[in-house]
């Protein structure tokens, strides 16, 4: 497997000795593996932190659901 590497912009498997993707054109320079690690963290800290905010937003929306309720339940009494 050392004759392919990965196209770092459209992350297709091609030939190492390819000058250009044969996918999408950008030029084979092949990354250290520092810099694949760093866009992998980068890729994978950025997905926590979406998720993250959309469970914090959908915890705010159920207090407010239940904040809502009891106001209702206080105006009842």
């Amino acid at each position: 497997m050392d004759f392919v590497c990965v196209c770092t912009n459209c992350r297709k498997t091609i030939q190492r000795d390819f000058f250009y993707c044969p996918w999408c054109g950008t030029a084979n320079a092949e990354p250290d593996d520092s810099m694949v690690l760093e866009n992998v963290f980068g890729q994978l800290e950025a997905k926590q932190t979406d998720d993250r905010t959309a469970r914090v937003k959908k915890i705010e929306s159920k207090i407010a659901e239940i904040e809502q309720s009891l106001r209702q339940l206080g105006m009842n009494n």
